[in-house]
Order: C-alpha cells, then structure tokens, then sequence
C-alpha cells in the first residue's frame, strides 16, 4: 500500500549509480530528493478499518493482523519480537525528533511486524493546533492494540517490562551521542533546511535531557510511557 499526496510532496526520481563496491552516486538538492518504497506493509488506520468502524478502539486488530500474516507460531513470535523492538525505537525517535501528526494513518506496519512512521511534515514539537488545543498532547503514540501485542494479551507482562527497558536502553544511546545529533541539526541549521533554525538545536537538547543522570533519564522516559497511554484511554 503506496501513498502520497500529490498535494504536498513535490519528487523527482534519479538514477542511481551502483559500482561493484555497493557505493552509489546521486545528487540531492531543495528540489530534489528521495522516496523510499516500504513493501508488504499497511497503515494502522487500514488494519484497523478491517474491523469495523470500532476497530480503532479495540485491543485486537494489530494482534490479529499479525497473526495471520505469519500464521505459524514461529513465525508470529518473530513478528512480535520485530514489533516490540520497532516500536520502542519508534517511541524513542519520534519524541526526540519531536514528530508530529502522529495519527493512525501516518504509522505503518510490515507484514513481519516492523512498526514505522511516515509523512515528516510536522517535526521538532511543530504540533498542528485546533483552535488553542494541541492535537498532539502525548510524548509519542502507544496504545492499546499496540500494547496487547507488547504483552501477547491483555493483562500486563513481563514483556513490557522488557519493552520499557528497551526504551530506555536506545534513550541512553541517544543520549550519548546527543552532541552529533546537535551538529546536525545545527549544519541544517545554517545551511537553509526548511523547518530547522536555531531553536530546533534548542529543542533537541530539551528532548535529550541534558541535566539528567542516566537513572533520573530511565524514569522519566518510563513516565512517559505512562503519559502516552494515559492519553489513548
């Protein structure tokens, strides 16, 4: 399942030029850029559609769709494993780019249970407002049916214990390379990205934590979780 809109996304394809050494060559400029095609993999909203128009509200879509994706139980296990992992780097990532417009049409989801996001148009805490209310209130998307496949049910798990500590295990990562994350931003900065102006190396900084230990870093990234699906009951 492939979409754009038209509307907003303006792309050229460009032939790549693969050598033997597995490099390639292309140009990339304001007007140019690259669109990656994700195969065998469906939006959260169409999973859940396929149940009904309550299908967003209830626990087992993801689970269920997963399940018969890979309907061996080897196979099913392995997605769930995929999931899980995916979706702690998709906590991590998303609240630190500050990713935006986070609804169930912007998550995506592999047949083999790779969680991701697509449509980067809101970032760095850029979160569309109705009126004076912040559509996107939580720290990052996490669920319900999420969780259910987290925990493989209903009732909390061990394996969401597992899943929080991944979580904070890729925030310490993160953390630690904070400063080339900073550079980063602050070449885009100055080089005229559209979005990306000093105070997006400001918000960065925010996200990482700077003046926490590692431990102080750990519970408050578990408050987080806490804070997400606090906002999805």
């Amino acid at each position: 399942m492939y979409q754009l809109d038209r509307n907003k996304v303006q792309f050229r394809f460009h032939q790549f030029s693969i050598h033997e050494d597995q490099h390639y060559t292309n140009t990339i400029h304001i007007h140019t850029g690259v669109v990656e095609i994700v195969c065998n993999a469906e939006t959260l909203c169409k999973i859940q559609a396929d149940y009904g128009v309550t299908g967003a509200f209830r626990n087992r879509p993801i689970s269920e769709w997963l399940a018969k994706m890979n309907p061996s139980t080897l196979d099913y296990r392995r997605a769930v494993e995929n999931f899980t992992h995916s979706c702690a780097a998709y906590c991590v990532l998303t609240y630190v780019l500050g990713i935006c417009d986070r609804h169930n049409d912007n998550i995506m989801l592999t047949n083999k249970g790779h969680l991701f996001h697509i449509d980067f148009g809101k970032f760095l805490g850029d979160a569309q407002m109705f009126g004076s209310f912040k559509r996107d209130r939580a720290p990052f998307v996490l669920t319900s049916d999420m969780l259910y496949v987290i925990n493989d049910g209903e009732k909390s798990s061990q394996r969401f214990h597992q899943f929080v500590e991944l979580c904070c295990q890729a925030f310490k990562i993160v953390r630690q390379h904070g400063p080339l994350l900073e550079n980063l931003f602050t070449m885009m900065a100055t080089a005229g990205i559209p979005g990306v102006d000093a105070t997006s190396v400001a918000y960065i900084n925010n996200a990482l934590l700077p003046d926490y230990s590692n431990v102080e870093a750990a519970a408050k990234f578990t408050r987080f979780i806490e804070d997400s699906l606090r906002y999805d009951n």
